[in-house]
């Protein structure tokens, strides 16, 4: 089987060429339907204007925005997996109808993302837009989701004023801030997503292997981002200059090229992970925590020795000192006898 395949076609009826229940992955940035045509004027990019950079033929979206996306969007339903995962790139402009198919195809939102970028169009009379909705859908919850495979639960960044963050939970919030790209002076199609920003959707919830389809290939972005890291791509193009521009040199891309680049991701697992919890062993993980603040160690020194002594996460450690119900008097009355080694 081929790593990929593209026709230079609509979507909507293109995509009968694919199976039911076959796709791993769906990515969507279809056109807002905000006269994107006109944006070489409204960014003025000096080193666009006069070196033909922007690739004409943009094909903007019909005026019934609503029946357009129910349409593409019934599609993108019909093809992904019943694990699989469909994104949706929208503006602001026209969410409301973006949402109103999602619900009437009776697709989950399973989040609701805003991508935050770093340059948006001026505006006097209005605040600046600086930001995409990504929204993340399923046919039922139980869509793919690989938590840990760009950062580990131990990882923490030191960068930042107080306690050291979570770089995993930094990059599970989900709102991505993300620079755009400009490439000064290459050949693109209307305003392209970041490879960093794909590459991101396409490892939380994709494998190696699996298959990708992008219904709005544009600038490609998905189809070089998703060869780069080992998965099977699939998509359309209705712009026959930008599709006969992206399209060889998507076939010299070595399929794979950019895995052994990825940061390699070690999960440490509390070895009591997952492990009911007994009251006894609750109460003994209070007082000591007690016993060691008393003895002046600081609340992060605490969990630091207590994740070692009983074998949990940190963040149920924490949960369990919030919770406090017990006097910590009746200490005395509680069998405290557990294996805590």
């Amino acid at each position: 089987m081929a790593n990929f395949e593209f026709w230079n076609e609509d979507c909507i009826t293109g995509a009968t060429k694919i199976p039911d229940n076959s796709i791993d992955l769906v990515i969507c940035d279809p056109p807002f339907g905000i006269n994107e045509s006109n944006f070489k004027t409204i960014y003025r990019r000096e080193w666009d204007v006069g070196a033909d950079c922007i690739v004409p033929g943009y094909v903007e979206a019909p005026d019934d925005y609503y029946q357009f996306t129910k349409d593409w969007l019934s599609q993108a339903q019909r093809i992904v997996k019943p694990n699989g995962t469909i994104y949706v790139i929208s503006g602001w402009t026209h969410l409301g109808k973006v949402l109103r198919a999602i619900d009437d195809l009776r697709l989950i939102e399973l989040n609701h993302c805003i991508w935050k970028y770093n340059f948006g169009v001026f505006a006097t009379q209005k605040f600046v837009s600086s930001h995409y909705h990504i929204l993340r859908l399923g046919k039922t919850k139980d869509s793919k989701f690989n938590t840990y495979c760009r950062f580990g639960p131990q990882e923490k960044r030191h960068d930042l004023p107080g306690r050291p963050r979570s770089m995993l939970f930094d990059d599970l919030e989900d709102v991505f801030v993300i620079s755009k790209e400009y490439h000064p002076g290459e050949v693109k199609n209307k305003n392209k997503l970041p490879n960093a920003l794909i590459e991101k959707l396409v490892l939380y919830s994709s494998d190696i292997g699996d298959t990708i389809c992008d219904l709005f290939l544009g600038n490609f972005t998905t189809a070089y981002v998703g060869l780069q890291l080992s998965r099977r791509v699939v998509g359309f193009e209705l712009n026959s200059a930008i599709f006969n521009y992206h399209l060889p040199l998507v076939e010299k891309i070595e399929f794979g090229c950019k895995i052994n680049e990825l940061k390699k991701v070690e999960v440490i697992v509390p070895r009591r992970a997952g492990q009911p919890i007994t009251d006894s062993e609750r109460w003994m993980i209070l007082w000591r925590f007690d016993h060691m603040r008393d003895s002046g160690m600081t609340k992060k020194q605490a969990l630091i020795e207590l994740e070692a002594e009983f074998g949990r996460g940190h963040f149920g450690l924490i949960n369990i000192i919030k919770e406090r119900k017990i006097p910590l008097t009746l200490y005395c009355l509680l069998d405290v006898d557990i294996e805590t080694t």
